[in-house]
């Protein structure tokens, strides 16, 4: 085919099929240049084939829970060979005492004899007290006994010798140490007041006594050994005042630096 030459097109006509249209139409290569070019459409996809009823699947779900419990059963062997062949397990027991708290506890010690109060100046006065207590019991007992006056006398001493040698054992066995509830201080000042105006009685009845009566040198005596123990008496009253005054603790022995120790814990 060259250019110039006609090329016939005939068309079918679907209403009338035996009439024939013949269209001639004739090539010009030069006036298809002098035109714009043309632009072509893009083809559309082509269409998806139809669907057949042979190409459905149906889903059953019985097959899809039995598919999942065979997996789950390949997972659990999977991790059976995977897990090490012996397992090692520790096991801790807590076990819990009960003590049954049927009250306080109480701590009981043994008294210990401790000789070193008697060397403090506490320890000595009651020991001189005891002595001169037991000097005056001893020589009014010495006198004739038709004086009524001199049975006071008797009483004072006999009950000093008691209490006073009492006080000295709490004291050298440090019972009063391990009772610091009861205030040992004010109890001895007390007493030893106490015992200090009974003892002056005490003398002044047996001087006039000894002045009155004849044969009544014992009660003389016993007149100047119950003034020396009011003094004594006295004496370790002011000595207790002094502590009670300092806010100190009785206790037992010898140690000044508890004492002073003592002291400072209560100022402070």
């Amino acid at each position: 085919m060259t250019n110039g030459d006609s090329v016939s097109i005939i068309t079918l006509d679907p209403v009338a099929d035996s009439i024939q249209s013949s269209h001639t139409v004739t090539l010009n290569p030069e006036a298809s240049e002098n035109d714009e070019p043309s632009i072509e459409a893009p083809s559309p996809p082509p269409l998806p084939p139809p669907i057949q009823k042979s190409d459905i699947i149906t889903l059953d779900p019985t097959n899809i829970l039995q598919d999942e419990e065979l997996s789950k059963k390949n997972r659990e062997k999977l991790e059976m060979y995977d897990s090490p062949r012996y397992q090692t397990t520790t096991t801790v027991v807590e076990t819990t005492e009960y003590i049954s708290n049927d009250g306080p506890a109480v701590r009981i010690e043994f008294p210990r004899l401790d000789c070193e109060y008697i060397r403090t100046l506490g320890g000595i006065m009651k020991v001189v007290c005891i002595v001169l207590c037991l000097l005056t019991f001893l020589f009014v007992m010495m006198g004739p006994a038709y004086y009524t006056g001199v049975g006071w006398a008797t009483f004072v001493s006999s009950v000093g010798i008691f209490v006073t040698t009492s006080l000295l054992t709490l004291y050298l066995f440090r019972v009063v140490d391990t009772l610091p509830s009861i205030n040992w201080i004010v109890c001895e000042m007390v007493y030893c007041f106490a015992w200090t105006v009974f003892f002056f009685i005490a003398a002044c009845v047996l001087a006039v006594a000894s002045s009155q009566f004849r044969g009544t040198f014992a009660w003389a005596i016993a007149a100047f050994f119950a003034f020396s123990a009011m003094c004594a008496y006295g004496f370790d009253c002011y000595l207790k005042f002094l502590s009670w005054k300092n806010n100190e603790r009785a206790t037992g022995g010898s140690n000044p630096v508890v004492i002073q120790q003592q002291r400072r814990n209560n100022f402070v």
